[in-house]
């Protein structure tokens, strides 16, 4: 199930800072959203309030889609549940794998894709996903986007605004 790809160069996949979901909204926005290859994030948190920027564990994974890929994917990332989701982070946190960098998957959609892994502790864990292939100029740049947002700052959270609300509307739907 898992071919991984090893790119040159040091990157993080350790969130340190407290407020986890505001840095999965930043992720979000800066490479998934903005990146023609980018999927959704899944995670195993998420908000109980608008003001909740650490988020709490959740006993399902949470899917932040690409709303532009919502009903093309939604049913293929449900493939990918809890067991596979704790797996990928079973092999990640074994010491021989926490070089890699990105882990492609197949089977989940109709194209490969390929997952970047990120935790904070050993609790709270996400998946950025994308379509596979990307290109190793396009993959340090998307880490390197990773690594800027990871050094920012903590930022306190606000309520969403009324676009925002929609969109997680259609999501849950």
């Amino acid at each position: 199930m898992f071919f991984k790809k090893k790119i040159i160069g040091q990157y993080p996949h350790e969130v340190l800072r407290k407020d986890w979901e505001n840095v999965m909204d930043a992720l979000f926005r800066n490479t998934i959203a903005n990146n023609a290859k980018g999927v959704a994030i899944i995670c195993n948190t998420n908000r109980q309030d608008p003001t909740d920027g650490a988020g709490t564990v959740q006993q399902e994974l949470v899917y932040h889609i690409r709303k532009q890929r919502i009903d093309e994917v939604r049913k293929g990332l449900k493939k990918l549940d809890t067991a596979h989701f704790e797996n990928i982070f079973k092999n990640y946190f074994d010491s021989s794998q926490k070089s890699l960098d990105f882990y492609r998957i197949k089977n989940i959609l109709a194209k490969e894709i390929i997952v970047y892994p990120l935790v904070h502790g050993e609790d709270k864990k996400g998946l950025l996903v994308f379509d596979h292939p990307i290109s190793d100029s396009n993959s340090v740049h998307l880490m390197q986007v990773i690594k800027d947002v990871l050094n920012n700052p903590e930022v306190q959270s606000a309520p969403p605004s009324e676009e925002e609300e929609e969109e997680e509307k259609e999501e849950k739907d």
